[in-house]
């Protein structure tokens, strides 16, 4: 609810901002009207979401012929796995258990393993 209430907080100084509009001609108003205009922008600097999650790489094994893996870890879902089978190629992204992951950072990568994280997730759409 901290959102909606600094939303009503903006929406209350915008009314106050439209209100001295038509009188603005009148000494000291434009003032008001900027120091107004200032608390709007702090109060909209506070809304929403400020603080993105974290996605942070951790390990890149490289010389799978001619492919990359990277290992990342998002904070708000896990390990995720971006698989490369040639430079330049588009990306292949998997989430992954943590005994995948535990599995590539050990080293212990299998060819089994590798093709599995290189091959893209089929297409269930319509």
């Amino acid at each position: 609810m901290p959102c909606q209430y600094l939303w009503y907080q903006v929406r209350k100084v915008e009314e106050a901002l439209n209100s001295l509009v038509p009188h603005l001609a009148i000494p000291g108003v434009a003032d008001a009207m900027n120091k107004l205009a200032s608390i709007r922008g702090t109060l909209l600097t506070k809304v929403g979401i400020k603080y993105p999650k974290t996605i942070s790489s951790i390990l890149k094994l490289a010389g799978l012929s001619p492919g990359t893996i990277t290992l990342w870890l998002d904070v708000e879902c896990g390990w995720l796995t971006e698989a490369r089978d040639t430079p330049g190629a588009p990306p292949v992204y998997h989430y992954v258990k943590d005994e995948v992951a535990m599995v590539i950072l050990k080293g212990e990568l299998t060819h089994e393993l590798e093709v599995e994280l290189m091959t893209p997730d089929e297409y269930l759409g319509e």
